[in-house]
């Protein structure tokens, strides 16, 4: 049994070999420009943060369009929590460090799903905004005091937020002019002693080339590509488990939680783990799929003469490439087929799942060290040698680090369902975190990650969770 799991992890780390160079050979003969377009979000002003006022920092909300890929269901949870702890008399900068909006997995029936534009993200933003009515209805009453503003960060999951259509949509729903400074849009966020972003840049798999706005041809990430292609399918399988693959974190470690899965020895839930295995090698082994067009237009590149054989020409190519993930689907799911008859000893589960368990803790380890590495090295920059806390998401896991010198890294983690072990389905016991800070002793800022505790109405300090491993514990 040894020997057949040797040869197991040998024939996939060889399969992986292949795939890299694959890819690496299909990236030097397949370059692609990105051009910028117009369509960008610009820094606020730093004038405009106020040194000692009361920050509420919170991120990856993942507000969706209310349908089975919605992982946000805590809305009268949010709702309390902005009415009674957020709006107080204190003048209070919200700050939405990210992934607020889920654009990624909102599908309607009259948008095609690899359509980036800006009437595409407007018509995402409004399924959101009506799926979400009493959430937003809340930041609108908030903002709605004059000493309050609220700030909102772009991430790699509402990217569409670069376009002004989106924006004006949300701002259109608080009740604000675009130009209303209590409205802030931005890329990351300095100030008071305080550094903001959202953190998907320090992940390979989430790092856009150009993440100050949209590019041309548009730039789909491979972890966009991953959930748009890959999780949003395995979502909508009847199996009791298959809603939990989209809080995976990190992405690149879909294959190994996917092997971790329980119930393995059941036929469908092989056939699952199959097409989630393959869709993911697609997605691995090929460069990330560049929209055609950011505006909607397919339009003939540049380089092409406008000519009418050149249109219906064109017009075929544009076919063919939006019939890409149907044709990667259609393979995963004849692959599953097969896989699905294949019925291997419980001997061989388990030695499986032992592994991909071992795996998914390294990678864990290593996507939040990624982070961790990231903020000491902004922090010694001479341009933040004076600020106290750096703050991002992304992760979906919050936790505080000391950076040295009287600095720490904080992540705000996320308020919507976290799968700590995929194997015993052990939940984050920690809802609702986020970061309050104030400044009680001058122009230091004081960060103190709290839990909104929704049942008692208050705020809890924040307490670092740890995991049972066969008689110890083992901190994330």
């Amino acid at each position: 049994m040894l020997r057949l799991l040797l040869r197991l992890k040998a024939l996939v780390l060889g399969l992986a070999v292949v795939i890299l160079l694959l890819r690496r050979l299909v990236m030097h003969f397949r370059r692609i420009i990105l051009r910028p377009t117009g369509y960008t979000t610009g820094q606020f002003d730093p004038a405009l943060i106020q040194a000692h006022q009361r920050r509420i920092v919170l991120s990856d909300l993942h507000m969706g369009g209310g349908d089975l890929l919605d992982d946000f269901q805590t809305d009268a949870s949010f709702v309390r929590f902005v009415d009674q702890y957020v709006k107080s008399d204190e003048p209070t900068d919200l700050i939405l460090a990210g992934d607020t909006f889920e654009f990624l997995q909102v599908r309607l029936p009259d948008l095609r799903d690899d359509e980036y534009s800006d009437s595409a993200a407007r018509q995402r933003m409004e399924a959101i905004l009506e799926a979400h009515r009493p959430a937003i209805e809340a930041l609108a009453r908030f903002i709605a005091q004059p000493r309050h503003c609220l700030t909102i960060l772009v991430g790699n999951h509402d990217f569409e937020l670069h376009f002004p259509s989106a924006r004006q949509c949300l701002c259109e729903a608080l009740g604000v002019k675009i130009d209303d400074r209590r409205l802030r849009f931005g890329l990351h966020y300095h100030g008071g002693g305080v550094y903001i972003v959202h953190g998907n840049q320090f992940d390979p798999w989430n790092r856009f080339v150009h993440f100050n706005g949209v590019s041309e041809p548009f730039e789909m990430i491979r972890g966009s590509q991953l959930v748009k292609e890959v999780i949003n399918d395995l979502e909508d399988d009847p199996l009791p488990f298959a809603h939990l693959i989209d809080n995976i974190k990190p992405s690149s470690a879909l294959f190994w939680y996917l092997l971790a899965l329980p119930r393995l020895r059941n036929q469908a839930s092989r056939r699952f783990l199959a097409r989630g295995v393959t869709g993911f090698l697609q997605v691995v082994a090929w460069p990330a799929s560049h929209q055609l067009s950011p505006v909607g237009v397919e339009s003939l590149p540049e380089a092409m003469p406008d000519l009418p054989i050149l249109h219906r020409l064109w017009a075929a190519v544009v076919r063919f490439r939006r019939g890409r993930v149907a044709r990667r689907r259609e393979v995963a799911r004849q692959v599953s087929n097969v896989a699905g008859a294949v019925n291997p000893s419980a001997e061989v589960l388990m030695q499986l799942q032992s592994e991909a368990t071992r795996q998914i803790a390294r990678e864990q380890r290593t996507f939040s060290d990624q982070s961790t590495r990231a903020m000491l090295e902004i922090a010694r920059r001479p341009a933040h040698q004076h600020d106290t806390l750096f703050v991002c998401g992304h992760t979906h896991l919050a936790r505080i680090v000391p950076l040295g010198l009287g600095q720490f890294y904080v992540n705000t983690g996320s308020w919507i369902e976290i799968i700590l072990d995929i194997t015993t389905m052990r939940r984050q016991e920690q809802r609702f975190p986020f970061l309050e800070v104030t400044y009680p002793q001058g122009s230091r800022p004081v960060g103190r990650l709290l839990v909104w505790d929704d049942a008692d109405r208050i705020a809890h300090p924040w307490h670092e969770e740890v995991t049972p491993v066969r008689g110890r514990t083992v901190r994330p």
